[in-house]
């Protein structure tokens, strides 16, 4: 009888977890979709390894705009 106790407290437990997690990740997507990210400058760290290969290759030389191309060819 005791240890059908701890079973049942075991899978209550888990059982509790569970649903607290499912509960922040739905608050989660619920926050995302309300604010969203919208990175307007893109990774720094990219822009920062672009500007020093240009600037060996061209010295003098400096990059004014940086825009993204899909795979199509559009830009976008």
């Amino acid at each position: 009888m005791e240890e059908m106790n701890l079973v049942l407290v075991c899978l209550s437990s888990f059982v509790a977890v569970f649903a607290v997690l499912i509960i922040i990740a739905l608050v989660m997507r619920g926050l995302i979709a309300i604010f969203p990210y919208k990175d307007q400058n893109g990774d720094s760290a990219v822009i920062a390894a672009i500007n020093s290969a240009y600037s060996v290759t061209h010295p003098g030389h400096r990059i004014s705009l940086i825009k993204e191309i899909n795979s199509r060819g559009k830009r976008g």
